[in-house]
């Protein structure tokens, strides 16, 4: 899985350094299913999880991550994350982790940690 892990973590970081909801069919399985923070039910499928990233462009303009550590185990991938955009003009900074499982490179499921609140804050006055 090494090898497969590093593939993978290459294409997770160029997709996340210029996101597009296209993109995610070279990422994600169509039966893909998500856990969210701050979602009640998980995100299931690909069209899902392409509508929950437009939304989250639309919302955090100039949103992209960067891989600060990745490991694997079998076929889990794990991905720890800095994130980047701005948030009510200004800009914001956040940590994250994703553990995904694989199945021929691609996610078919994921749990996703980030604290929320930098994105909730209200802008500074």
């Amino acid at each position: 899985m090494a090898d497969g892990h590093r593939d993978f973590v290459e294409r997770w970081a160029a997709f996340w350094a210029a996101p597009d909801p296209a993109g995610l069919d070279g990422l994600s399985a169509p039966d893909i299913v998500l856990e969210w923070p701050g979602r009640e039910e998980p995100i299931r499928g690909l069209d899902a999880w392409r509508q929950q990233v437009a939304g989250a462009l639309a919302r955090f303009p100039g949103l992209v991550l960067e891989v600060v550590a990745d490991a694997a185990d079998g076929d889990t991938s794990f991905v720890a994350w800095r994130a980047a955009a701005s948030v009510d003009g200004r800009a914001v900074h956040w940590q994250g982790v994703d553990r995904m499982e694989l199945r021929d490179g691609l996610v078919v499921r994921s749990v996703v940690v980030f604290d929320t609140a930098p994105l909730r804050a209200p802008a500074a006055g």
